[in-house]
């Protein structure tokens, strides 16, 4: 049976007024009150171990008052029931991707495939963040780049028509060392992880591009608007507030933790970017990825980092 053709049967039936902020209300309190009832049920079974089996019906008949609730708010909202399950379904896969048909990984967008060799993200890269005390007693945390696959620049950084160098090196210091900047001890020296959490998820993090000073400076539009200060502040602010939110979510150490109103901050955030397209599942496995990375850092006092584009991972390995 159709949902609409169902939806528009159901009001038949209804004995509710029409009209006016009550239609939608009485049948919003009848949903609570069903969604009562099939919780009673549970309750007994988990308090009197009452046999699930043989209460289907009921179980059945509460199931459906429900539904027949949830159409007269439809119906009072002038809403149509199909296309609110079409658009909950989207939404939904959005999210979380059937384990029944797991993402082919290869078909995800790789954003500088087009681009050339120099201006793009190594497929494989290890990073060695080493932790240590300063002179005035501040903890400092130092990153090393222990190899990247390909590596575009073995004999390292290459100088341009214009003076200026670009490129990395494999074996030497990346970035400058980093304190926390905060009276409080809260990690921030270990921040980039975040960073290369998007890096290795999405293949995009304009932050790192700049760290590994591969900016796609071939392509003028790429270079202002998807690798310029504009999308580097827009992603350092991201990582600021996603940290805040971590606080009451288990500090994202996983997807699940990761919840609709993060995602839809994550995005909004990066609305006008490449990555602004990207699937809800990809950007939660983003986000745990690069905050587990960053709490185990933290808990271990440095270690290295694994970055694999291809996988579309960031796995932590502690010093031994």
């Amino acid at each position: 049976m159709e949902l609409s053709a169902y939806q528009q049967a159901a009001h038949e039936t209804s004995q509710l007024p029409e009209g006016g902020p009550r239609a939608a209300l009485q049948p919003m309190l009848g949903l609570a009150f069903e969604t009562g009832s099939i919780l009673n049920v549970y309750m007994r079974y988990l308090r009197d171990g009452i046999d699930m089996a043989s209460n289907l019906e009921i179980l059945r008949e509460e199931i459906g008052d429900l539904l027949w609730y949830a159409a007269e708010i439809a119906t009072a909202s002038n809403l149509d029931l199909n296309e609110i399950a079409a658009t909950n379904l989207k939404r939904t896969r959005d999210r979380y991707p059937s384990p029944a048909k797991p993402v082919d990984l290869a078909s995800l967008p790789v954003y500088d495939a087009d681009s050339p060799e120099i201006e793009r993200f190594p497929r494989k890269m290890v990073f060695d963040f080493i932790e240590r005390k300063s002179p005035n007693g501040s903890v400092v945390a130092t990153m090393e780049l222990v190899s990247a696959e390909p590596n575009t620049f073995k004999d390292g950084p290459v100088s341009l028509p214009n003076g200026k160098q670009v490129g990395y090196a494999v074996g030497k210091q990346l970035g400058d060392p980093l304190t926390d900047n905060s009276r409080y001890s809260d990690g921030y020296r270990y921040h980039d992880a975040i960073h290369f959490g998007f890096m290795a998820v999405f293949g995009w993090s304009p932050n790192s591009r700049a760290l590994l000073r591969i900016k796609r400076k071939s392509d003028p539009v790429k270079d202002e608007c998807e690798d310029g200060a504009r999308a580097i502040f827009a992603e350092e602010g991201l990582a600021a507030v996603l940290s805040k939110l971590a606080k009451r979510r288990l500090g994202f150490l996983h997807e699940m933790s990761v919840d609709g109103e993060v995602v839809e901050a994550a995005r909004a955030a990066a609305a006008d970017l490449e990555v602004g397209d990207a699937p809800a599942w990809l950007w939660r496995r983003a986000i745990a990825s690069g905050f587990r990375a960053y709490h185990q850092l933290m808990e271990n006092k440095g270690g290295y980092l694994i970055a694999d584009l291809d996988e579309r991972t960031l796995t932590y390995k502690k010093v031994h």
